[in-house]
């Protein structure tokens, strides 16, 4: 009796610890704009790869010139789905090919990886909630 008790013990303490792990790491992948720093901004120029209007973030994947001229891979994350199309976005905004300047905060770690604050498409400026 006391083995079986033992037994069911053991096996909820680990499903409760697997949902803490696993809740842990789902939350720190969704709140990670502090990896960005807005103490500042960066201007970048390039052309879209691809534009993903998906949860939990948008994306934008494009491609930029470097100081040699060899083209770089970059991918800016937006708000989730909802925010973007209250402002108006939807999946064809933006799409492969698109010359894009974009205004964003840049990776605290130095990575092609930024946030996504506005970009000018077409001549027109475009930016991640309707102000």
């Amino acid at each position: 009796m006391k083995t079986k008790w033992f037994h069911g013990w053991w096996f909820q303490s680990l499903g409760l610890a697997g949902m803490l792990f696993a809740g842990s790491a789902a939350l720190d992948a969704h709140h990670s704009e502090v990896v960005y720093d807005n103490s500042r901004t960066i201007e970048l120029k390039g052309t879209v790869t691809e534009f993903r209007l998906t949860n939990p973030h948008a994306t934008i994947h494009f491609t930029v010139g470097n100081a040699l001229g060899v083209q770089e891979e970059w991918i800016a994350e937006m708000g989730p789905v909802g925010t973007l199309v209250r402002a108006g976005w939807n999946k064809t905004t933006i799409k492969a090919g698109d010359q894009i300047e974009m205004v964003s905060y840049p990776h605290k770690d130095g990575l092609h990886r930024i946030r996504f604050l506005s970009l000018v498409v077409n001549g027109k400026v475009i930016r991640e909630r309707d102000e």
